[in-house]
């Protein structure tokens, strides 16, 4: 750290020209007449983006506050004439000077001005002063001072008698207009405004009306600083575009492969009508029936941009096209009818995927590890998709065979197979489920054959189906009417058997693991959003009670079973709240995490495989997987997957994700979380969740990782260091000692953001 300091102390301004000046930061803004800045906050939010300018390096703001590093490696490292783009270091670190010329602040007042202007304050003005440092004139920063006046306040919005039915539409919107009397002038509501109503009537069939045909009048001269707004259609308004159009022909073409003369391609200019719709070309590709479904038009229809965007995403959604194209003709103003027509055009849909890896573990078994996936996403012609996976793993410790473990090598086998339907397969018709931006229905069936040297063997059943849709972009369900996982333990050793025999409870959650039930998820995502993004996930699902009804009714005793094994009852409810301050890039990401499962009925405990964990890499990365909790229990000795989970979950993770260069980007977390029991359980004493207790239950950890974006995949390193343990100990619950914190360090390598 010393040096990387001392080598940045080296002069960066040397290289600069007689005319270039280094900036090194934003001074204070003055605002003239702050009092009239209070009145409106998109003015003020306005001025600090327009304001703001980062210098190299800058920290949590506009100013520099740690060594320029990049700056410093694009002075020092530059590539020389035989090699023009630089070695490794150079392209992935260097950064070039942010100099006063670069922030343009001539341009950025000029933006001040007309942005004021747009929130109402007409006579504002601002200005800028370049003040140099002292010691050194080469750098810099820069002060505005801005004058806002008096800003100007809606006096009333005036609405035009009403002549047609547009004139209706209009004014009956503007009862819920967002700017109301009183209110600050503001450009960018009108604006937005605007454009809701050109969509609302876009809707209604008046496929030709634009932004352009709304008049949006400001009269300032009635009263001083106050505006009368008159809202009304531009007059004199071209008559085709005051009418409502429907849809008349609707042809679908599929175009060409390039240079494909496959006999895939036969009978290309061969057309058929199917329901009202004209189908040209590649009539062996998919089924007229699959592309009538994405249709959201039917002759006749009055045009509407959200059947048009539905159709688009419909079609997107099968999968089977490269590029998929709709437009609208025009047959004549006088009929009011549009020809629609779609362009199609088919990519191979036969995908190989296969991923390797080689792992260690702390046990000192060590191995590789296979994943390979293919997929046929046009299976019978009508977009269904087949999915056949393969994975194994295997893994060997030198050591001699003995009774204590089931062989010298651990190692595990699996195949899953899924069927997926861009439809909603049910029994009945749902009203309205072909104007859904997607639907699919997913049925899969997998096995796996897992032998834990120190453990057990076990196999592994699981099937069932699940739908998903979407109506609007944002907001996606899931529902599995059907989820089926039948655990059996063919093998144990003795150390397994002495762990479940002296704990009950982990005892019965390894006994009762065959879950039969039904699960429903949400999610609305915007997270992709430039600045503040937001996600949230919840889901519910429950098991057993179907079957424990049926068991019931025969008078079974209890537990009741199935095939043999006694299955479970519970109920599980998880929530993922997500915030993203800018990108899910850079800036800061915020993550709350809460679950819990409630066993009732057949069973006593949540089974193992539906218990909560605490701590690993996407999770809380200075612990390792598996080892918090629950509660403040400390078990005497790690048994590594055995006992540290719970029926109560809750985390909290905060993320600085900042770039260092196209390619790298370095992060600062900070991971808060825990896992409890719902019940006591003598033999883990502080397992259970109490309302008093369980703040002081919580592990705090620490880190800082690097994020490799190889455009395609995302490799992530994560350091993460402990600063508080879920027991207490002689010191308490914060670890005291800086040396055993930095000595503790858990090192997580993985694939993608971690949250």
């Amino acid at each position: 750290m010393f040096s990387i300091i001392l080598f940045c102390s080296c002069s960066n301004t040397k290289f600069l020209t007689n005319d270039q000046v280094l900036y090194v930061g934003l001074a204070k803004t003055e605002i003239t007449d702050k009092k009239n800045l209070k009145k409106s906050k998109a003015a003020a939010t306005k001025i600090e983006e327009i304001t703001h300018a980062k210098p190299n390096n800058a920290f949590l703001g506009t100013r520099r506050v740690i060594p320029p590093l990049g700056l410093w490696t694009y002075n020092y490292f530059k590539p020389k004439k035989k090699k023009p783009e630089g070695g490794w270091v150079y392209r992935n670190f260097s950064k070039e000077p942010i100099l006063i010329s670069t922030v343009n602040p001539d341009t950025r007042v000029q933006k001040l001005e007309t942005a004021m202007f747009s929130y109402g304050f007409f006579h504002a003005k601002a200005k800028y002063e370049v003040r140099p440092k002292k010691k050194n004139p080469k750098k810099a920063k820069i002060k505005y001072t801005i004058t806002l006046g008096e800003p100007f306040i809606i006096n009333k919005i005036i609405k035009p008698a009403p002549v047609d039915s547009i004139d209706i539409f209009l004014n009956n919107y503007l009862e819920d207009f967002k700017l109301n009397p009183g209110d600050v002038f503001n450009l960018d509501i009108i604006k937005e405004e605007k454009l809701k109503m050109v969509s609302g009537l876009v809707e209604q069939g008046y496929y030709f009306f634009g932004p352009d045909n709304i008049e949006i009048i400001a009269d300032t001269v009635a009263v001083p600083h106050q505006i009368n707004l008159l809202i009304r259609k531009l007059e004199p308004v071209p008559e085709f575009i005051l009418k409502k159009y429907t849809i008349d022909d609707i042809t679908v073409t599929f175009k060409d492969f390039a240079e494909d003369t496959s006999a895939t391609n036969k009978g290309l200019n061969d057309s058929l009508i199917y329901e009202g719709v004209t189908i040209v070309g590649l009539r062996n590709y998919l089924t007229p029936e699959t592309i009538h479904h994405c249709i959201q038009f039917e002759k006749g229809a009055l045009y509407s941009a959200a059947r048009h965007q539905g159709t688009l995403k419909q079609l997107n959604n099968l999968g089977v096209f490269r590029n998929v194209r709709v437009q609208y003709a025009l047959i004549d103003t006088a009929s009011q009818k549009l020809d629609m027509k779609i362009e199609l055009t088919p990519k191979d849909n036969v995908n190989l995927n296969l991923e390797g890896y080689v792992q260690g573990k702390s046990t000192g078994f060590a191995g590789p590890g296979l994943e390979a996936t293919i997929s046929n996403n046009n299976i019978a012609k009508s977009a269904y998709t087949l999915q056949l996976k393969v994975t194994g793993g295997f893994e060997w410790q030198i050591a001699q065979n003995t009774d204590e473990v089931l062989g010298t090598n651990s190692y595990n086998a699996g195949m899953n197979t899924a069927f997926a339907f861009p439809k909603l397969m049910l029994p009945f018709h749902i009203k309205g489920e072909k104007n859904l931006l997607f639907s699919k229905t997913i049925i899969d069936l997998g096995f796996e054959f897992l032998n834990n040297v120190r453990y057990y063997r076990m196999t592994s059943l699981t099937t069932g189906f699940k739908y998903q849709w979407r109506k609007v972009p944002k907001i996606t369900h899931s529902f599995s009417p059907a989820k089926v996982n039948i655990v059996n333990l063919l093998e144990t050793t003795t150390e397994f058997d002495s762990i479940v025999e002296s704990n009950i409870y982990v005892k019965k959650s390894f006994e009762e693991q065959t879950i039969l039930g039904m699960e429903y998820g949400f999610v609305f995502d915007n997270s992709l959003r430039k600045r503040n993004g937001f996600y949230f996930q919840s889901i519910l699902g429950t098991s057993g009670n179907v079957a424990s009804l049926v068991s019931a009714i025969s008078n079974n005793n209890k537990p009741y079973k199935l095939l043999g094994n006694v299955y479970s009852q519970f109920l599980k409810a998880s929530v993922d709240i997500r915030y993203y301050n800018k990108t899910t890039k850079k800036g800061f990401a915020l993550r709350l995490y809460s679950g819990v499962g409630y066993s009732y009925g057949n069973s006593t405990v949540m089974p193992y495989i539906e218990q909560f964990y605490s701590g690993g890499s996407s999770s809380i990365r200075a612990f390792s997987a598996r080892s918090l909790g629950p509660g403040s229990y400390k078990p005497e000795e790690i048994n590594g997957i055995i006992d540290q989970t719970g029926d109560i979950k809750l985390e909290f993770n905060a993320e600085y994700r900042v770039p260092a260069s196209d390619m790298v980007h370095t992060a600062l977390f900070l991971d808060v979380g825990n896992v409890w029991l719902l019940n006591e359980d003598v033999n883990r004493p502080g397992a259970e969740f109490n309302f008093d207790t369980f703040s002081n239950q919580l592990a705090v950890g620490a880190g800082v990782g690097l994020r490799f974006d190889f455009d395609f995949f995302i490799l992530r390193t994560d350091v993460g260091f402990p600063l508080r343990n879920t027991y207490e100990s002689d010191y308490g619950y914060w670890i005291p000692k800086s040396s055993e914190i930095l000595s503790d360090y858990r090192l997580n390598i993985a694939i993608g953001f971690p949250y």
